[in-house]
């Protein structure tokens, strides 16, 4: 499959729009088929290869059912009703462990129950954790976990027992450390401690030794950090942009402390290549993945490799990830998946070189009614280059379509790519054209690029907003007069920063979870130093940067906003508090503004129970409906009259 990354000439653009069209539109697809929990999530081998774990709906949350792959046959074993299971792990063939967040505040909390749905229990004095790493192969009763242990800012290391819920820390954070990595033994051997404006690589040999400075490298300064260790616990790698443009992944002598080969670059200097794939085979890794406009994995296992070549093409067009190999190495879980593809999961046997269906993510949804998606480069006002994932409603002609620009959130590393996106379908399911531009201060395109939107909120990165409205204008496929932008986080910011700073180019907005006030991120950011030093550098200082800081916070500009715009907000919400859809709601109110406002209680950055989703977005559509498309319908009538 050629993945096509740019559109050299306008011909080629316009060929590419034309193929859009050639079917018949795509039926108007209900919004739950979009926002209802997937049929099947999270699917992990027991560590005997017996038995497979997955997140199913029960009561209209995620709960974990097993199955017997021998048996085939399938047990629910947990029944919560108030919340969904966030993510879990197998602790060894007879228990598993899982976190749950009961509020959305992402304070989560630990469960254990056994295979068979026996001997539940729910660690009440245990809190702040973040995440289940993996379990211990040498300890049945214990998995490695980071939580907040020793500061409710900071992570450390620690063992979790699945019986007790003892938590037992393995490395205490000795100040300001942001990153472990521990090696095969579970002994954490490197520390990342950032401070201020700074960042500092510990290192030690084995469990109690002190730690040494290995490195300091100052914000911007080329730098290299450790990523994992290979299967001899001597070798590292780690990810360097050093004399590049772009992170690669190198060796690492942890006895020499001298680095090593390169192992993995993008062949463009293009995109970062930040992540190892890990095995269960001698090595511990067996590769990279990366992205560059998709999902990208480049393996030097053989065996892996080999088994990547016939999966690919058994399974022509999909992006194909050998998620899960049992311990033996016999059976593999493998998620197919594409841009109109939500996923389905298959059991690849080795032995017998099978692939059988499992599972499908979303089985009430046809990949033929979803509408397609390319990646596309745009130039902004200043020369950079922009590239942006562009999506085309099925059956119809692509010139002068209602469009809606979709900037991701963050801004910092985040960034959009190829793949099935339920927010975008449902707006290309009622006519939309959709344009993700990765604007500067994007992720996965090299520190520099990161760096070009740094105290750019509302100034730059908007630009590169308004030059993507402008280029699909330009080319003939937006209509002027139906563009809408929408966005979550920072692209809920984006939303009303276009409402406000240009006003004259957009017919509706929608912001969800967005900041409005960019001094009162600044206030609650001013923790420890190093917050306060990030704050600054990326966004602008509460004091000394006060009157910039107010001049690009859209909640002073109520008044130049002409269109109408829904705002939702989580109650609990620990990223961006409810202030900020209070106090621009009380803007907008001040000055007649027209607009719907939604608090959702027990939610947080998102809204994650299915009917609140469901709900958001049906006020969503109606909304589309009502001040975009219903009014291209009457000018129509009057027109043709």
């Amino acid at each position: 499959m050629t993945h096509l990354r740019f559109f050299p000439s306008l011909l080629l653009f316009v060929a590419v729009l034309t193929s859009a069209a050639s079917s018949a539109p795509a039926p108007e697809l209900p919004v739950e088929h979009f926002f209802r929990n997937p049929a099947i999530t999270q699917l992990r081998f027991s560590p005997n290869g017996r038995y497979i774990a997955a997140l199913v709906p029960h009561e209209r949350r995620l709960n974990l059912v097993v199955m017997d792959v021998e048996k085939k046959t399938k047990n629910l074993i947990t029944a919560f009703k108030d919340f969904s299971i966030s993510s879990y792990r197998w602790a060894n063939d007879d228990r598993l462990v899982m976190l749950l967040d009961d509020d959305g505040d992402e304070d989560f909390l630990p469960f254990a129950i056994d295979r068979d749905g026996k001997n539940f229990t729910k660690f009440d004095d245990t809190k702040g954790f973040t995440e289940l790493v993996r379990r211990d192969p040498k300890n049945p009763r214990r998995v490695l976990v980071y939580s907040n242990q020793t500061h409710r800012d900071r992570i450390d290391p620690c063992w979790l027992d699945v019986k007790t819920g003892k938590v037992t820390v393995i490395a205490s954070n000795p100040g300001d450390v942001q990153a472990w990595v521990l090696d095969w033994n579970h002994v954490a051997r490197f520390a990342l401690e950032g401070r201020a404006l700074e960042t500092t690589i510990l290192y030690r040999d084995k469990a109690g030794s002190d730690w040494k400075t290995l490195a300091t490298f100052q914000d911007g300064q080329p730098q290299w950090r450790p990523i994992g260790f290979a299967g001899d616990n001597r070798t590292a790698y780690i990810a360097s942009n050093e004399g590049r443009k772009t992170d690669a992944i190198y060796k690492y002598d942890t006895v020499t402390h001298q680095r090593g080969e390169l192992v993995f670059a993008d062949p463009e200097d293009r995109y970062d290549v930040t992540e190892l794939i890990g095995s269960d085979g001698e090595s511990k890794v067996a590769g990279v993945r990366y992205t560059t406009d998709r999902l990208v994995e480049h393996y030097w296992d053989e065996t892996i490799a080999r088994r990547q070549r016939i999966l690919d093409q058994a399974l022509p067009g999909l992006i194909n990830q050998q998620q899960v190999i049992s311990e033996d190495g016999k059976l593999v879980l493998v998620q197919s998946r594409s841009d109109r593809e939500p996923g389905v999961y298959y059991l690849f046997d080795e032995d017998k070189k099978k692939i059988e269906e499992l599972a499908v993510v979303r089985p009430h949804l046809d990949p033929a009614q979803l509408a397609p998606m390319k990646a596309i480069r745009y130039k902004a006002r200043d020369g950079l280059e922009i590239e942006a994932m562009l999506t085309l409603p099925v059956g119809r002609e692509p010139k002068k379509l209602p469009l809606i620009i979709n900037p991701h959130g963050g801004p910092f590393g985040p960034r959009d790519e190829w793949r099935y996106n339920p927010e975008v379908q449902l707006l290309a399911n009622r006519g939309f054209a959709v344009i993700q531009p990765n604007y500067r201060g994007s992720g996965g395109y090299g520190d520099w690029f990161e760096r070009l939107g740094y105290r750019q909120w509302g100034r730059a990165m908007q630009d590169d907003l308004t030059d993507a409205v402008k280029w699909a204008v330009d080319s003939g496929l937006a209509d002027p007069n139906r563009v809408v932008i929408l966005g979550a986080s920072y692209g809920g910011y984006a939303t009303m920063a276009g409402l406000t700073f240009t006003p004259e180019l957009y017919a509706a907005g929608v912001n969800y979870v967005g900041v409005t006030d960019l001094k009162l991120i600044a206030s609650q950011r001013r923790g420890t130093e190093g917050r306060k030093a990030w704050t600054k550098t990326r966004i602008g200082d509460l004091y000394e940067d006060s009157e910039e800081l107010a001049a690009r916070s859209p909640v002073n500009f109520a008044h130049l906003i002409r269109v109408p715009v829904i705002m939702a907000y989580g109650q609990s919400d620990p990223r961006v508090t409810r202030e900020h859809g209070d106090d621009m709601k009380s803007a907008m109110e001040k000055h007649n503004k027209e607009f719907e406002f939604i608090i959702e209680s027990g939610e947080g950055h998102g809204f994650r129970k299915e009917e609140n989703a469901i709900a958001f977005y049906t006020r969503v559509d109606e909304f589309l409906k009502k001040h975009v498309l219903a009014k291209v319908n009457v000018d129509i009538v009057s027109t043709s009259r």
